[in-house]
């Protein structure tokens, strides 16, 4: 059988590997014709909202990850995933650049949910003896522009039951960059620094109320302080030091709409959050930020949490399957490594499921490479039987 290389098309990131493997290949490509520093970074992406909209996009970045890798299309299937309910038109787009730019010999377009079980051992039956394998499972993905719940019965999705939050990384790092714009620290043109920023020092708060309080009943509680040292700002633009003006970032106006409480807990705290060494310290914004996966009322948007959205998800699933569903729920996403999630998570499922049910959740040490992990387990044993030839697809 001809090797298979696995894409896990994220957008955030693009795991790409080969089936088999445990692991995807090199963590990082930076692609530009010319980089002068970090602070300099920017990043246009070819997906919106979730979609993946500018296919021409993704193929040039496709292209130079294959040169790197020294791929040789021809010689290889492909199995690549694509967003969850992925329009018609956009798959067959796919499709295209698989098989008539890059001449790949056989290809499975498919979706994280779908895949990403087979990262995961196999869940028993509660409260049964046999030694029955659970047939549902729901995922919640949380990705860096949306989030997904989507419970599933012998590996189909109950549709009716799918949900959506249109909330994710992406907006995390919008709120922390105002969040330290208030702080006159202006990152809102560096997203790399401030996606590093959020993943080292941000943390989901397992009583927010409580700990959002902290500092101000006793100023000397540094639990939720944390120092953080900027790379250094050496630079041949004479804009580098536009990034540290005082300015807030006026990208998401919804992010300015804070909820006041917070606004007047960043104000009250000490002003000296960023010295001449490039060195800021973060505060409450280190769980502000990820409580708007929770709360996202709390950055003005109009819409229930990720907690919700799955205890709905499940209470939307016929009858019979709930409680099975409930206890398979499988945790995968970007958006998830926070310190506390799972059990943050857990908690709140247990006060808007019904008491007697055995509420359990579960998520690898790597829930951004989970489905890339399903994806070279499923594409190891299972790629021949399901994927498309190329010259069925020259005949469709």
């Amino acid at each position: 059988m001809n090797k298979v290389l696995v894409v896990d098309n994220g957008s955030y990131t693009i795991k790409v590997g080969y089936s088999g493997e445990e692991l995807p290949r090199k963590d990082k490509i930076y692609k530009s014709d010319q980089i002068f520093g970090l602070n300099e970074y920017f990043s246009y992406s070819p997906f919106s909202e979730g979609l993946l909209l500018d296919i021409s996009m993704e193929s040039d970045i496709w292209e130079y990850i294959f040169n790197k890798m020294n791929i040789s299309p021809e010689e290889l299937g492909i199995l690549v995933t694509e967003p969850f309910l992925n329009p018609t038109s956009l798959q067959h787009s796919l499709f295209e650049v698989i098989f008539e730019q890059f001449g790949f010999n056989s290809a499975i377009v498919t979706n994280s949910p779908a895949i990403s079980q087979f990262a995961f051992s196999p869940q028993l039956i509660p409260k049964i003896d046999q030694r029955i394998i659970n047939p549902c499972y729901l995922i919640l993905d949380c990705g860096y522009q949306c989030c997904f719940s989507v419970p599933l019965f012998q590996g189909s999705p109950i549709y009716k039951a799918c949900r959506r939050l249109d909330i994710g990384g992406y907006h995390l790092d919008l709120a922390l960059k105002n969040f330290l714009s208030f702080r006159q620290v202006d990152l809102s043109r560096n997203s790399l620094i401030v996606s590093k920023i959020k993943e080292s020092c941000c943390y989901i708060s397992k009583n927010f109320d409580s700990d959002i309080n902290r500092p101000s009943q006793n100023k000397s509680d540094n639990l939720i302080e944390q120092i953080y040292q900027l790379p250094e700002l050496k630079s041949n633009s004479k804009n580098s030091n536009y990034y540290f003006q005082e300015c807030i970032s006026p990208e998401n106006t919804e992010l300015l709409k804070l909820n006041d409480n917070l606004k007047l807990k960043l104000e009250s705290e000490p002003n000296a959050n960023y010295d001449s060494n490039g060195v800021i310290k973060l505060y409450s914004e280190r769980i502000a930020v990820p409580e708007l996966l929770f709360n996202p009322s709390n950055g003005g948007y109009n819409f229930a949490g990720i907690a919700e959205m799955v205890s709905e998800s499940i209470l939307s699933s016929p009858k019979h399957l709930q409680e099975l569903l409930a206890n398979n729920i499988l945790i995968i996403g970007g958006s998830t490594k926070f310190r506390n999630f799972e059990a943050r998570l857990n908690k709140e499922l247990s006060s808007l499921l019904p008491s007697v049910w055995e509420i359990k959740t579960r998520c690898n040490q790597r829930p951004d490479f989970t489905t890339w992990m399903g994806g070279s387990i499923w594409g190891e044993t299972n790629f021949s039987t399901f994927a498309l030839s190329k010259s069925k697809y020259n005949e469709i």
